[in-house]
Parts: C-alpha cells; structure tokens; sequence
C-alpha cells in the first residue's frame, strides 16, 4: 500500500472480526478491510465507506468485491455483492453528487449506457417507486446543472433510461402514477436523427410515447391515438412530430393530437370513431369548416387513394383532394 493510501485508510481502531470461516474484517480509521475465501482481502474506504455504513454495511450490502476504482468521468466507486451472491450493487461517489447507491439491473443498465462518462453519476440511492412495484435512480449527466436522468426498473419491462425534456414532461404528469405509466424503452433517436423519444406501458391496454425534436419541444401521445401514431411509423412516418399533447376537443366527447407532417396533421378519436387521422389539403378544409363540429362530424377513415386523388371519409360526408386540378372538394353521404 502506497504512503498516499495508508493516508487515506488511517490507522486500525480495532481488532479482525472473525464473523465466520467465510468472512473476516478489520475496522481503520477512514476505511475497513474484508476478506472472504472468492475476493481475498478488498478495502471499503473514505466517503464511499461512509456510504456504506449509513446503508447497513456488509450486514446489508455483502462485501466489497473491488476495491475503489477511479472512474472515467472523475469520481470513485466500489463494488459489492451480498454474501448469497443474490445482490450485486455499487456505491459511486463525485464531488457534484457525493455518494450513492445503485443496485441490480439499474446498476447493470447505467453501466451499458456508459455510467460517469456519459449517464453522468447518481444523486439518489436506488430507491422502490411510491406504488412499490418499480425501482429507480435519478442521475446528474455530465454536463447538466441539475438532476436531469433517470433509470426506472420494472419487472415486466426491464430498466430503461428517461432523461432531459422528455424526463421533465414524464415528471410533470406524475411520473409513472400519471397517465403514461412506467418507460419501456431507452430515450431513442428519431428516425430523422433529430429528434427523440421514449416509449411508456400506458394505461395497459394501450401505449404512450413522449417525443421531442428542437422545433416543437416534448409532447405526448397517449391510449388509442398512441396506437394509431405507432402504426403509421411515429415520427418518421407522414405524422411528423406531435405539436401539441392530447387534448379534448371542444365538444368534450373527442380526443386528438396534431403533428408537423404534411402541412400539417392530426388524429381525432371519439368512443364512437375510433381513431383516424387527416392531414394536408384535407385537414385544412376540414379544419375551415369547423373540425368536429362542422357538417362532416369526426373522421371515420384515415386518408386513402381513390380515381382523382385522395379522400377521407368522416361521419356524415367526405373531403376529396382532386390530383389533377388540386381541388378540395366536401360534400355529404348520398
């Protein structure tokens, strides 16, 4: 051991502890020592130590399985693993963050998205959700001046990473008690490589989705909507980017999203619809003569080829968009 580290262990303040033939520790002044049969001799030392007393110590996390290890954003961490070799977790420690536990998948998860150096460290231990079938921490990224990640584990789902203006949208409706449930992807790139999103279980029977691009900001797509966004490739399909979350429309029996894509673009969902989108020359006519509320009622179909042109369907008439003089004509059902 060099002088700088002796310095930073101190000296013994007690006796080896014989816990049994499989365990053996030595309390220092700034650190302890283990040993088991499988690690041989490890050192738990400075904060990361005091970490780990507060936390139970090897009563609660097992033993150290490493000793501190520099890590590649700057900070230290130490490794353990309970002495059934059930729990493998980790202490991490930064000056921004100090230290703090992270356990399991979460802690497996972190370390495939590039832990420090990238996913930045974490600012919470991991903790249960408040409706107790989750498990999470928050994080500070490298470059951030506030906490702005997460990592949520589910059974069902997995660990997946929430983090930035998709995170502060998800935390703004209630985290997963909200609407949106728990994520069930990573925060993924758009198709376009521009914008982002991330994937959430719903409400069970049907998806959400958060998505973000520099130009609109984050928005959600929620239930049936959702579903129908999904099918018709999210946003790299003709949708585009949502620019608005869903809403109630005006007659407060329908719901709906709009996008960016073609012109403009929206789906529109009533109990008695289901939902469609409309977009381009047609949604702009619909959208003149009064959306839901005009002669037309909701959209029934989404927008498809006929002879002329193009044409959707809605509940009481059609909206025709005409190829060859570009007309945009709207008439009811015979």
């Amino acid at each position: 051991m060099s002088p700088e580290e002796r310095a930073q262990v101190g000296e013994p303040i007690g006796l080896e502890v014989v816990e049994d033939e499989g365990l053996r520790w030595q309390p220092f002044t700034h650190a302890r020592f283990y040993w088991t049969p499988d690690t041989e001799v490890t050192v738990v030392r400075g904060m990361i130590y005091s970490r780990f007393l507060e936390l139970g110590g090897h009563h609660e996390l097992g033993v150290p399985i490493t000793g501190e290890l520099a890590s590649s954003g700057g900070g230290r961490y130490s490794d353990f693993r309970t002495r059934d070799g059930a729990v493998h977790s980790a202490i991490y420690w930064s000056t921004r963050t100090g230290a703090h536990l992270v356990v399991g998948r979460i802690l497996d998860h972190f370390r495939e998205l590039g832990e420090d150096a990238t996913f930045g460290y974490p600012s919470t231990d991991t903790r249960l959700t408040p409706d107790g079938f989750g498990a999470y921490n928050h994080f500070l990224t490298p470059n951030a001046q506030r906490e702005d990640a997460s990592i949520y584990w589910t059974q069902p789902s997995g660990p997946n990473a929430v983090q930035g203006a998709i995170r502060e949208k998800w935390a703004a409706s209630g985290w997963e008690r909200g609407p949106f449930g728990y994520p069930t992807s990573d925060e993924l790139a758009a198709p376009d490589g521009i914008g982002r999103y991330n994937q959430f279980n719903g409400d069970g029977r049907y998806p959400a989705g958060i998505v973000w691009s520099p130009q609109t900001g984050a928005h959600s797509v929620q239930g049936v909507i959702a579903k129908r966004y999904i099918e018709l490739s999210g946003p790299g399909g003709v949708l585009g980017y949502p620019t608005t979350d869903q809403l109630t429309t005006p007659d407060g029996f329908g719901r709906y999203n709009h996008f960016t894509g073609a012109g403009g673009a929206s789906i529109y969902w009533a109990p008695w619809t289901s939902a469609h989108e409309v977009y381009g020359g047609i949604r702009a006519r619909w959208a003149q003569l009064g959306w839901e509320r005009s002669y037309l009622g909701y959209p029934v179909t989404g927008e498809s080829d006929f002879p002329l042109g193009r044409t959707s369907e809605f509940e009481r008439g059609f909206i025709e968009w005409h190829r060859g003089s570009g007309d945009v004509v709207d008439y009811l059902k015979r």
